[in-house]
């Protein structure tokens, strides 16, 4: 089985490969990055057609390289993924669908922490939309720190941690339940987040255990 990850940061690559190998150490990885995916969407505060466009061509370069599916890790490019499945042949994931699934089915009052500008509202909106469909009373309450991505593309992951804590601390104070780590480059700061007593959502594991399923299932009923 060969699996192929769009991502927009290289700092994302880590968490991401060491969750597939320890939880499906069969699956060959093909990493697809463009970072300026990322740098793009935080100089406009968004996504615009070029943003599509960039997507699209990555998700078809990784179609050409014979994957069986492909998984979504930009948490910028999640929210828009539906979108995209029409111009692609393989099955295709959004890595942080499983872990908002899981926060609005078990939570009421949700704290997002996000690292990039662009995050922190993409996931807010994804999970009161998810909350909609599902009819869900939830309640959504973000913190953006930009400060701690720069932190972690400079090698400073303790300061990194250090930064999604103390985030993750403010939304405490303000009555969340749960903290949800928006992007898969948080990962790193679960064990530190975790010591304010909450419960901390990732999304490289849920998202690889869902990806698996999905694949073995198919196989199956093929």
């Amino acid at each position: 089985m060969k699996i192929g990850i769009i991502h927009a940061t290289c700092n994302a690559v880590p968490a991401l490969n060491a969750a597939f190998k320890q939880l499906a150490p069969d699956v060959t990885v093909l990493n697809f990055v463009d970072e300026n995916i990322q740098y793009h969407a935080n100089r406009i505060n968004g996504i615009d057609d070029k943003s599509f466009r960039d997507f699209v061509h990555m998700a078809g370069k990784a179609q050409e390289a014979g994957v069986d599916a492909i998984l979504v890790a930009c948490t910028v490019l999640t929210p828009v993924v539906d979108t995209v499945k029409p111009f692609i042949s393989v099955p295709i994931f959004a890595v942080d669908r499983p872990m908002l699934e899981k926060a609005v089915t078990n939570y009421r009052k949700i704290g997002v922490v996000a690292t990039t500008a662009p995050s922190g509202p993409a996931t807010k909106a994804q999970l009161e939309k998810l909350a909609g469909e599902w009819d869900k009373d939830v309640e959504v309450d973000t913190e953006i720190i930009t400060q701690a991505m720069t932190e972690l593309k400079a090698g400073n992951e303790e300061e990194h941690n250090q930064l999604n804590r103390l985030a993750a601390a403010e939304l405490q104070k303000r009555g969340c339940e749960v903290i949800i780590l928006a992007q898969i480059t948080q990962a790193c700061a679960e064990a530190e987040t975790s010591t304010l007593g909450l419960p901390v959502l990732t999304s490289p594991k849920e998202a690889v255990n869902v990806i698996i399923r999905a694949l073995e299932r198919d196989k199956v009923n093929a």
